[in-house]
């Protein structure tokens, strides 16, 4: 799978923060994003989220994505 990372960033940007784990799936889902992202944000600590940098900070701290990084 081909991830833009540009495209990824814009997404993080839009959403409006704070963002709790659940709305943010949520709003993935509701904006097309794929099973594998979706399944990538479920494994994400069940927490608040402030700004983009923060679900980022999250997702590298999951560990071993199967080669996905943000």
């Amino acid at each position: 799978m081909n991830i833009n990372p540009g495209q990824i960033d814009q997404i993080l940007n839009a959403l409006p923060y704070p963002i709790s784990k659940q709305n943010l799936i949520d709003m993935a889902r509701q904006r097309g994003v794929n099973d594998q992202m979706i399944s990538m944000l479920e494994k994400l600590p069940d927490k608040t989220f402030n700004s983009a940098d923060d679900i980022k900070n999250s997702v590298s701290g999951i560990g071993n994505l199967g080669g996905f990084k943000l």
